[in-house]
């Protein structure tokens, strides 16, 4: 394989895995965002702030961390650029609901990307079938918090015009 055509992709979902930090993105509300991608013998790390807007990029080989890219905003998408050891990068992050995806490129050609994705419905990918577990898991919650605000509506009414 040439250098420049190899490329990963990792889509990440809630697993047991989660639990035991053995991950390649972290997400969550205290700590933000943080991703790692090792290439060219060298570490990437990416990480954004859920607070402060707060993004910032640095670049390990072996030694102390180098801050390579620190920007501060709410948008959806953002794009750190920046030359590393005589390399061209860029680390393209967009954001949408239930959804954080992260593309790095190197001289223009992508070569990793993470996503991580909570969103919508999960297909099962041995069988290729809904994952209704799953579908249930998500629709039992916010369907018993339904029939809960229902039947003490409903129970409220039938008291106030008695």
């Amino acid at each position: 394989m040439t250098q420049g055509t190899e490329m990963n992709h990792n889509t990440e979902t809630s697993s047991k895995h989660d639990r035991n930090g053995q991950r390649r993105m972290k997400i969550s509300l205290r700590h933000g965002t943080e991703t790692w991608f090792d290439v060219d013998d060298i570490t990437i790390h990416y990480w954004a702030s859920a607070w402060t807007g707060r993004e910032a990029v640095t670049v390990r080989n072996g030694g102390q961390p180098q801050l390579v890219s620190d920007t501060r905003n709410f948008r959806f998408k953002t794009r750190h650029e920046f030359d590393y050891q005589g390399r061209r990068y860029a680390l393209q992050n967009r954001i949408g609901f239930g959804k954080v995806e992260l593309e790095l490129y190197r001289d223009g050609v992508l070569i990793d990307s993470d996503l991580f994705d909570k969103s919508g419905i999960r297909i099962n990918p041995e069988t290729g079938r809904l994952d209704w577990a799953y579908a249930i898991k998500q629709l039992a919650l916010p369907l018993l918090a339904g029939i809960a605000v229902g039947v003490s509506f409903g129970y409220l009414v039938g008291v106030v015009l008695k």
